[in-house]
């Protein structure tokens, strides 16, 4: 039996700072699997640091992209969900990363988000294949599907912000 679990993720990142530990390595940083999640401050609300625990490991800029785009949703993989530990909605956040370019609008990695566990700190990057999402969507679009072609129908009403979790 497949039990569905939607969550809102229109979350900000916790105030203060938390430990996040990934099983598998970001795309392109394999040496760090140990990271610290920062609230950046009530000025830079909602973007959060995501900073490597080695010394000089790597550093992003994330934001929970239901804050943004209110058209993206998502079903996590049923790997990632047992990889994970994930048993409740109200446990899942999903960040994605930002990519900020001279000369370009700051984009979002959609098609590559974090799905987090919050109850026990541990994270993935989870390859979304089939969503028709970007890796490079432009944070001022206003859809999710802004930097990715075409994929669905144009009259169609856009989803609520929500996640939707196979469990």
């Amino acid at each position: 039996m497949t039990d569905t679990l939607t969550v809102s993720d229109v979350r900000s990142a916790a105030a203060g700072v938390r430990a996040l530990v990934f099983d598998r390595a970001l795309i392109g940083f394999p040496e760090s699997r140990a990271y610290r999640l920062r609230s950046l401050g009530e000025a830079y609300a909602p973007f959060a640091a995501l900073t490597s625990a080695d010394e000089d490991g790597p550093s992003f800029i994330v934001v929970p992209p239901g804050l943004l785009f209110q058209d993206y949703v998502i079903e996590i993989p049923d790997t990632d969900v047992a990889a994970l530990d994930l048993r409740a909605a109200e446990e899942v956040e999903i960040l994605a990363l930002v990519t900020r370019r001279a000369g370009a609008a700051p984009t979002a990695n959609l098609m590559g988000p974090i799905v987090v566990n919050t109850r026990t700190g541990h994270a993935a990057q989870v390859v979304l294949a089939d969503g028709g999402y970007g890796v490079a969507v432009p944070l001022d679009s206003g859809s999710a599907r802004g930097g990715a072609p075409a994929a669905q129908d144009p009259d169609a009403t856009p989803a609520p912000a929500s996640t939707s979790v196979e469990r």
